[in-house]
């Protein structure tokens, strides 16, 4: 079952014309309630919609990105004995929203979490997103 998300807190994206050769920068942060597993680690995935970014439409294939996912607010509700909260991989997956008639799309992110014990949280994520328009 996938983690869901319970809101998004974006910070302010650095302008256009600061950033060199279109590239934008996006990070914020996402709130999300992800339980561990009794006698075990707990695996699952946590997608969340970043953006808008520019999108011309006449780009082919997942997006030209790159997005880091670590942990922002983690805790085990009760006593702890070999805890364990990570961030397994995260990646830039789809383009999805996309308005052509504003020239803007929000990119998808796919972060895989990992909790061990059932008393483990995580209650938040950051991320950080650099995107270029192809």
């Amino acid at each position: 079952m996938a983690i869901s998300v319970i809101n998004m807190i974006p910070n302010p994206t650095i302008p256009p014309r600061v950033a060199q050769g279109g590239l934008q920068v996006l990070s914020g942060i996402v709130e999300c309630r992800f339980r561990g597993d009794f006698g075990g680690t707990g695996r699952d995935t946590l997608t969340f919609n970043v953006g808008p970014v520019a999108f011309t439409g006449r780009q082919s294939g997942p997006p030209i990105a790159s997005c880091t996912v670590s942990l922002a607010s983690f805790g085990f509700d009760g006593a702890a004995r070999d805890a364990l909260w990570a961030v397994d991989s995260a990646e830039v997956t789809n383009f999805v929203n996309q308005d052509k008639s504003s020239g803007t799309a929000d990119l998808e992110v796919v972060a895989n979490l990992a909790v061990r014990g059932e008393a483990g949280l995580v209650l938040r994520v950051n991320y950080s997103l650099f995107y270029t328009p192809s």
